[in-house]
This record gives structure tokens, C-alpha cells and sequence, in this order.
């Protein structure tokens, strides 16, 4: 039976990783023989890709007998999503709330999303905001950002623009690009007990826009466009809008549409066109 087993991970490595890669994943699958449940994850991961899901499924299992939080975390993964398994988000917060416990960012984040929601459980706010905050200190971005949102919008907590703005800026220094442009909002808004300012907002906007965040795209070419923050500068709006437009945002090829009318008339038409099959 082991036999047949390294045969099939040998031909499936062949198949789907570069030599180095395959030597380290061989590594990986002598130690799960021998108990390692880190490497068992490692190998149902590889599975995943190999889209050998009997095997995936087969490991993660072998790491959860090991109490794995990697392993019970990929298992919840699969039932959330419904792969290689009949989807069931009960199962699913089951699995994640045991990684959590084991102190698992990424599956505290997701347990707190499912509280939040009201997936797989009762909406429970008070248990998603105490999920986030252990999730934030284990410096998960997108729980820092969805921290920021319940403290402004007073989710499972009091009212807190100090600590909403703060949450929003350790997810915008910590490169998630939707806190990056929300705090780019604030400046340009003013919002939040800070001072107004299209300067400031416009150096967020880059940092978003420099990981495709689509709406700081739009701002920032609507802010040369306007002579908000910058001098007005209808190539660099362009420019910038096009860049939202190829990410598929209509509001960019409308407004391309607009500043070609009556310059490049075939090209207006082209991303009218072009907003009309989104």
C-alpha cells in the first residue's frame, strides 16, 4: 500500500513541480510517514494543486488525529468551499473554531467573519469583535481593517473614531488595499477627526493603487482631472483611468468615454462599448 502511494505522488510530482520543488516535497511525504502532521499539511497541500483530492483529504485527516491547527484549518477550508466534500459551513466553523483555539490567525479571522455573519451560527458581534482583536495581534490585516469598520460604524462595540482610524491605518501600514484606500478616504473627506487634506489622501491612493486597489485608480485620476491635491493633468487622468478601466471598472470607461468625446470619437465609443459588456 505505501509502495503504491509513493508511486502515485511520484508520478503526480513529475507532473505538476519543478525538480526542486519535487525534492523537498519527497522530503515532506517521508516525514508524514513518520507522524511529522506539519508535513502531512504540506502534502494534502501539494494534493490540493494536484487536484488529488482523496489524498488531500486523506492527510488533513491524519494531521487533525495529530490535533494540527494548519491541518484543522485547510479541513475547514474545504468544508467552507465545498472541496472534495459536500459543502457545510457548520463543519466548517467547527474546524476553524478548533484552529482558533490554537491560536491560528487565519482561521481566528475567518471564525470571526462567521460570527460577524451569522454563518453557520447565530450573528454574534461581541464574539466576531473579541475573534478580530486576537486575529489583529497576530497581525492579520483584514481583521485590523474590519476592526476599523466595527469601531467606526459601532458593530459589537460603542462608537470609537480614534480606535476606528487606528485599526485602519495598522491595516493600511500593514499593505492591505483596502485599508490603504480607506484611510486615503478619510484624508480626502476629511472623516474621522482628521484634518481634510486632498495632498494626504493622494499618497495613499498611490500605495493603494500601487497594488490595484480599482477605487484608488479611480481617485487618483479623478484628482488629476479636478486639480485636487495635484495640478491638473488630463494625460495623467487618463492614464489612470484606463488603468481602473482595464480592472473592469465602468465608472473609469464612462469616464474615458466622456474625455474622448469630441477629441477621439472612436475611441469614446470604444469604452462605451466596452462598459456596456460588464
Amino acid at each position: 500500500m505505501m509502495w503504491q502511494q509513493k508511486q502515485l505522488f511520484e508520478r503526480l510530482i513529475n507532473e505538476h513541480v519543478e525538480p526542486q520543488t519535487a525534492e523537498r516535497l519527497r522530503q515532506q511525504l517521508q516525514l508524514a510517514l513518520h507522524g511529522d502532521s506539519s508535513a502531512m499539511v504540506e502534502v494534502a497541500r501539494f494534493y490540493k494543486v494536484a487536484d488529488y483530492l482523496d489524498g488531500m483529504h486523506e492527510w488533513l485527516k491524519n494531521a487533525i488525529d495529530h490535533n494540527d491547527a494548519d491541518g484543522y484549518f485547510e479541513l475547514a477550508n474545504c468544508f467552507y468551499e465545498g472541496i472534495g466534500v459536500e459543502e457545510s459551513i457548520h463543519r466548517a466553523l467547527y474546524y476553524y473554531e478548533q484552529a482558533a483555539q490554537q491560536n491560528h490567525p487565519d482561521a481566528m479571522n475567518n471564525l470571526a467573519d462567521m460570527y460577524l455573519n451569522g454563518e453557520g451560527t447565530e450573528i454574534n458581534e461581541e464574539a466576531a469583535m473579541a475573534w478580530f482583536i486576537k486575529a489583529a495581534n497576530c497581525d492579520v490585516v483584514e481583521a485590523m481593517y474590519t476592526l476599523g469598520i466595527m469601531y467606526e460604524q459601532g458593530i459589537g462595540t460603542e462608537i470609537d473614531e480614534d480606535k476606528a482610524f487606528t485599526y485602519y491605518k495598522m491595516a493600511a501600514n500593514g499593505g492591505d488595499s483596502e485599508g490603504l484606500y480607506r484611510i486615503g478616504m478619510i484624508y480626502f473627506n476629511g472623516e474621522l477627526k482628521q484634518n481634510q487634506s486632498y495632498e494626504q489622501a493622494m499618497k495613499w491612493f498611490y500605495r493603494a493603487a500601487d497594488i490595484f486597489q480599482v477605487d484608488a485608480l479611480y481617485n487618483i485620476a479623478y484628482c488629476y482631472e479636478n486639480a485636487l491635491g495635484v495640478e491638473k493633468d488630463q494625460q495623467q487622468a487618463i492614464r489612470y483611468y484606463k488603468q481602473a478601466a482595464l480592472l473592469e471598472d465602468v465608472a473609469s470607461m464612462l469616464k474615458l468615454a466622456e474625455l474622448y468625446e469630441g477629441v477621439d470619437p472612436q475611441e469614446a465609443e470604444k469604452w462605451r462599448q466596452a462598459a456596456r459588456q460588464i
